[in-house]
C-alpha cells in the first residue's frame, strides 16, 4: 500500500493547488459524493480557515483520489466508499489550511489507508440482563452498562484497551432509564459503516440465539409478538418497558395499548390489546453451555457453510418478530430455504430430500419429508396471495419455526460430525448420504463417543 499512499499524496497535493477561499457561508460536506453538487459553482468544502471551493482541475483530482482508493479492497472493506467523498474533500480543505502540506497530507492519508478496527458502544432496547457481561464472539461484548462492563471492553484490546476512560465516560453520561444494557464490538471499518456493522453483530447474535434456543414455549419465548418488542439499538428501538415506567409516571401509559370499540352481532365489546412483552432474557438463554458454544461457532468461524445459517437466523428473526401470521409464515418457509437451498435454485422434491436426510434415524425420515411438504406448500401459497387456514390453526406456525430450530442443530450437527465448511462439502454430504456411501452415526454411537472423550 505504500506506492498507493504515495500517489493518493501527489493527488492530494495536485487538488490543493486548486483549492481557494469561498463565498459559500454552507458548505455542504457530504455534498461532494453527488457529482451534479461537487460540479456546481458553489460546491464548498468545510476547514479551519473557513469555506473552500476547488477549481474544476482540482475535482478531477479529487475524483481519481476517491477512484484510486476505491480500487483497494482493503479501503472499501473499511470505509463507506460514498462517505469517503465527504472525508476526502475536508482532507484536501485542511491540508490547504496548513503550511507543511506534503507531511500532513501524508498522515491524513495514512488515517485512511492504515486503519485499526473501529470500537462502537451502544444501549440496547428491549433484553434483559441480570449479571455480569459476557465476551461472545471474538470482538463483542454484551451486559448491564456498569464498569464491569467497561472492564470486559477493555480485554477486547486495540481501541477498547487505549480507550477505557473514553467509554467510562460515554456511560457515565448517558441518560436512558434503568436497567440499561449495552453492546460493544470492535470492528473493521470506519465511521458510519463502523456503525452498521456493529448494529449488525447484535442482530445476528441476539437472531442466531433465538433460532438456536429449543423449548421455546418452555421459556415462555413467544412469537407473533410484533416488531415494538423486538431488539436493536436503544433510541432506534424504544425500550418498552423503559416508556412504559416513563408514561405510567406522568399518567400517559394508556398511549401504549389499544382499546378499540367493537359493536357485532353479540352486542358490544372493549378488548384491549397490549404489545409490551418481558424483554428477551438474553444472558439466561446462554447460560445454556450448548447453545452458547453454537453461536460461538456461527460467530467465528467465517466459512461459506455456516453463513447460511446467518441468512436464515435473519428471515427467522422477522418469522418470530411479525405480527401477522402469513408474514411470519412466508419468513419462515425462506428461512428453511436459507438453510437447505443452493446457488443453483432447487426443486421442492430436491429440497424436501435434504431436509430428510438431515434425520439421523433412517425410519423416521419419511415423516421428515411429510413435515417439509406442508411447510413449503403453505409457504408458496402465501407468496402467491393465497390464504392458508392451517397458519391460524393449531400450533402449525410454531411448529415451523421449530422446523427451522432443528435444521439448523441438523446443520451444525454435519458440520462437526463430517467437518463441512464449504458448500460443495454439503452437496458432496447430501449426495453421499442419499446413496448410503455416508451415515450418521446412530445415537449410541455418539454417546459412546461423547464418553471416550470425558
Amino acid at each position: 500500500m505504500d506506492k498507493i499512499h504515495g500517489k493518493a499524496t501527489e493527488l492530494v497535493l495536485a487538488a490543493v493547488a486548486g483549492a481557494e477561499a469561498s463565498e459559500n457561508p454552507r458548505p455542504w460536506d457530504y455534498g461532494w459524493c453527488t457529482e451534479s453538487y461537487r460540479h456546481s459553482r458553489t460546491a464548498a468544502i468545510s476547514s479551519p480557515g473557513g469555506p473552500v471551493r476547488l477549481s474544476v482541475e482540482a475535482v478531477a483530482r479529487l475524483e481519481e483520489l476517491h477512484a484510486l482508493l476505491a480500487k483497494q479492497s482493503q479501503v472499501r472493506e473499511q470505509w463507506s466508499l460514498e462517505e469517503l467523498w465527504g472525508y476526502l474533500s475536508t482532507l484536501i480543505a485542511f491540508v490547504y489550511c496548513v503550511d507543511d502540506r506534503d507531511e500532513k497530507a501524508k498522515e491524513l492519508l495514512a488515517r485512511i489507508i492504515y486503519t485499526q478496527p473501529s470500537l462502537v458502544v451502544f444501549p440496547v432496547s428491549n433484553i434483559a440482563w441480570d449479571g455480569d457481561p459476557v465476551r461472545i464472539g471474538k470482538k463483542n461484548v454484551i451486559g448491564r452498562l456498569d464498569e464491569a462492563f467497561v472492564d470486559v471492553v477493555q480485554q477486547l484490546g486495540g481501541r477498547g484497551r487505549s480507550h477505557r476512560s473514553l467509554v467510562a465516560e460515554y456511560i457515565g453520561k448517558l441518560t436512558h432509564r434503568e436497567p440499561r444494557v449495552g453492546f460493544a464490538a470492535l470492528v473493521p471499518a470506519q465511521r458510519g459503516k463502523a456503525r452498521s456493522q456493529a448494529n449488525r453483530n447484535l442482530q445476528v447474535l441476539v437472531d442466531l440465539t433465538m433460532m438456536l434456543v429449543t423449548n421455546k414455549s418452555y421459556r415462555k419465548l413467544w412469537s407473533l409478538r410484533g416488531d415494538t418488542n423486538r431488539p436493536g439499538v436503544r433510541g432506534i428501538t424504544l425500550d418498552r418497558k423503559a416508556v412504559e415506567a416513563g408514561l405510567r409516571e406522568s399518567g400517559d401509559h394508556v398511549e401504549l395499548y389499544s382499546s378499540p370499540l367493537i359493536i357485532d352481532a353479540i352486542g358490544q365489546s372493549g378488548v384491549v390489546e397490549w404489545l409490551g412483552e418481558d424483554p428477551i432474557p438474553l444472558r439466561e438463554l446462554l447460560q445454556d453451555e450448548e447453545l452458547r458454544s453454537a453461536v460461538e461457532v456461527c460467530l467465528t468461524q467465517g466459512n461459506t457453510f455456516l453463513r447460511r445459517l446467518h441468512v436464515a437466523a435473519r428471515w427467522f428473526a422477522d418469522s418470530y418478530w411479525a405480527s401477522a401470521q402469513d408474514d411470519a409464515a412466508l419468513a419462515a418457509g425462506v428461512a428453511l430455504d436459507a438453510l437447505l437451498g443452493s446457488k443453483s435454485a432447487l426443486p421442492g422434491r430436491a429440497m424436501r430430500e435434504r431436509y430428510a436426510l438431515l434425520e439421523r434415524d433412517p425410519q423416521a425420515r419419511a415423516e421428515r419429508a411429510k413435515e417439509h411438504e406442508e411447510i413449503y406448500a403453505t409457504r408458496s401459497i402465501v407468496a402467491h396471495g393465497g390464504e392458508v387456514r392451517k397458519v391460524s390453526e393449531g400450533n402449525f406456525l410454531r411448529d415451523m419455526q421449530d422446523s427451522i430450530t432443528w435444521a439448523s442443530w441438523r446443520l451444525l450437527d454435519a458440520h462437526s460430525t463430517f467437518s463441512i465448511s464449504s458448500e460443495k462439502e454439503l452437496e458432496s454430504l447430501f449426495d453421499d448420504l442419499r446413496w448410503g456411501t455416508r451415515g450418521w452415526p446412530s445415537v449410541r454411537e455418539s454417546e459412546d463417543d461423547s464418553e471416550g472423550v470425558l
